[in-house]
């Protein structure tokens, strides 16, 4: 039995305790701010400013620029244009080779050709003059087996000892380290759970390639992986560098040129083409959680089947600690797409009591909250607009919501659209799930910026984490999607939040882990950084051991150096750090940044020129 002076200290204790901590939530309420959305910039750079040619460059005889030959609007021509555009090239497109007469006093840094536009053997002359000349060569495809085999010259430029077969099935692809950041990739099914993860291009022409020639992809082929002495030029070659008189051929066995990804290759053929090279890049790494939360009970029959509770008490009990728990165990930056409903004609409105509840969460873990556009098909874009209007208008917070989500049926409306709503003009991003051979980053118009999903979250295959790597190489840049829409509207039990999370963690701790150097953002912050990117000039050049980097237009900016072998010594105007071997991250912070790099060969330091 307890005693009246024991009870008494029991209740104060209790009461202390009590106080202590509503106190502590008073204060914390009172002093975050969660109201505020912390993450947008005051002042951002405009896309009338962005980066353009002068109309006149052809005249400039130290501008680097480029020379296509491809069908006009071609998916090879989309792919190049762009990296042009973010690597600043100037860029000359033709759809025949004859129409290009080569200036002995301005030489393109590189020729590349989409094989559609090849005549041979007419053209074979051009590839022996330009390669004379020490102009890098790109092959982005090539002709057909048949016209390969015919031709001893055109093997001898491409660096193919001998076509072994027109077609084979090969059983993976082998991308070697040092090529793309993130290393090495072996993409070959071992197990029946593998089998679903390969969809990556596997009938191929077999070229063996010569001798001389550096290999950076090939295909598998059980026979020869039995043979612990087969060399890489005895398996199908995929992408090869063919040393040439004065010049370095690359080829592409294949269409990886044909969608976005290839702009990472371009960029990590220049690098095995010259002593070093530097190039703007976003350094952003986002995790864009579309359609959570939701704030309607639509799906409460369906959540109260799998879940036994309503959606309020899934996304706040099941969903938002595992997603919470994820972020702040590998500091992801969360961009939190809200949603008021789905269906706009089930009579079914959104309650309005955990608005604040999110805002507050979001703080904490440093996440960002806008707002998805995504609906059923029951009504329009703007009927969603206005109806979504009318909810967050009479919320009190007054948060600023920068970022949406949309899909890509939606995208042409929202130039017009968002301004027209209150809650929506301070719009500055939009991220949404485009066609692969969509820009990854660019201006939606002078005032918004679009972010293309790269990833999904639940979900990665072996082209998925080829591509991963490629748009980390050129632009230090992924947008990974995490659709909380198939969790509350789901289809099978493959949907349930615990599949879907496990998929989900696991792909982020594993493929993500290599790149874990570039900076995590919300979806504000990496718009801030691709305004940079976009409207950013430089020029670079190097005097021994000291590269020179000269940054216009904006105050501050990303790079990426990638060396041969050696490392940074010193850097004045910047900040840097190394990503992996021979790449480092470097933070121009002034307009003129000076590098000094240095090699340690036995304890002896000397310059590559």
């Amino acid at each position: 039995m307890v005693s009246r002076r024991n009870f008494f200290s029991i209740f104060i204790m209790m009461a202390v305790i009590f106080f202590m901590f509503q106190f502590y939530q008073v204060a914390r309420e009172g002093q975050s701010g969660y109201g505020v959305n912390i993450h947008i910039s005051e002042e951002v750079l405009s896309g009338s400013n962005r980066w353009k040619l002068a109309e006149d460059w052809e005249r400039e005889l130290d501008i680097d620029f480029v020379v296509l030959f491809s069908q006009r609007g071609g998916p090879v021509e989309t792919v190049v244009s762009q990296w042009c555009e973010y690597t600043k090239r100037a860029l000359l497109v033709y759809s025949e080779m004859e129409e290009y007469v080569i200036s002995m006093e301005h030489l393109p840094e590189v020729v590349l050709v989409d094989a559609e536009t090849v005549r041979l053997p007419d053209e074979m002359l051009f590839f022996e003059e330009i390669t004379d000349l020490g102009v890098t060569l790109i092959f982005c495809n090539l002709p057909s087996p048949q016209i390969i085999k015919g031709m001893d010259d055109l093997q001898k430029l491409l660096g193919i000892q001998s076509v072994r077969q027109d077609t084979i099935e090969v059983e993976g692809v082998h991308l070697l380290s040092g090529f793309l950041l993130g290393g090495e990739g072996v993409y070959r099914a071992e197990t029946e759970k593998d089998v679903k993860l390969q969809d990556l291009e596997l009938n191929v022409p077999w070229y063996i390639t010569a001798g001389g020639t550096k290999t950076y992809m090939v295909g598998l082929l059980d026979k020869l992986l039995e043979d612990e002495e087969a060399k890489n030029e005895y398996f199908p070659g995929l992408i090869w560098r063919n040393g040439y008189k004065k010049s370095s051929v690359f080829v592409v066995n294949g269409s990886y040129m044909e969608s976005m990804m290839g702009i990472g290759i371009l960029d990590a053929m220049m690098y095995e083409a010259k002593p070093y090279v530097i190039y703007p890049v976003v350094n952003a790494q986002n995790i864009t959680v579309a359609n959570f939360p939701s704030f309607s009970g639509e799906s409460d029959e369906k959540m109260k089947e799998m879940y036994s509770r309503d959606t309020k008490g899934v996304l706040q009990n099941i969903c938002w600690p595992a997603l919470s728990g994820m972020a702040t165990r590998s500091q992801y930056r969360m961009t939190c797409l809200m949603t008021a409903q789905y269906d706009y004609m089930d009579n079914i409105e959104p309650f309005t009591d955990t608005l604040p509840f999110y805002l507050q969460e979001f703080r904490e873990v440093n996440a960002e909250a806008g707002i998805s556009l995504k609906y059923a098909d029951t009504a329009d874009l703007t009927v969603k607009l206005e109806r979504d209007e009318v909810f967050y208008s009479s919320m009190e917070e007054d948060y600023v919501y920068s970022a949406v989500f949309a899909e890509e049926k939606d995208l042409g409306q929202l130039g017009a659209a968002l301004p027209a709503q209150p809650f929506l003009k301070t719009v500055r991003t939009i991220a949404s799930q485009t066609p692969e051979n969509a820009p990854i980053i660019s201006y939606y118009n002078d005032d918004i910026t679009l972010q293309s999903v790269t990833s999904v979250a639940s979900k990665h295959t072996y082209s998925d984490n080829l591509r991963l790597k490629c748009y980390e190489t050129a632009l230090g840049y992924s947008n990974v999607l995490v659709d909380m829409h198939n969790i509350l509207w789901p289809e099978n039990e493959e949907d349930r939040w615990e599949n879907a999370s496990e998929d989900m963690v696991s792909n982020l701790d594993t493929y993500w882990k290599p790149f874990s150097d570039f900076q995590n953002t919300t979806l504000s912050e990496s718009d801030a950084r691709i305004r940079a990117l976009l409207n950013l000039d430089y020029q670079d050049n190097r005097e021994g051991d000291t590269i020179r980097l000269q940054v216009s237009n904006v105050d501050e900016g990303w790079f990426l150096l990638r060396t041969h072998g050696e490392r940074i010594a010193d850097i004045d105007g910047g900040e840097y750090q190394e990503v992996e071997a021979d790449a480092y991250l470097i933070h121009a912070q002034q307009a003129s940044v000076v590098i000094s790099l240095e090699r340690d060969r036995g304890g002896v330091n000397y310059s590559v020129n």
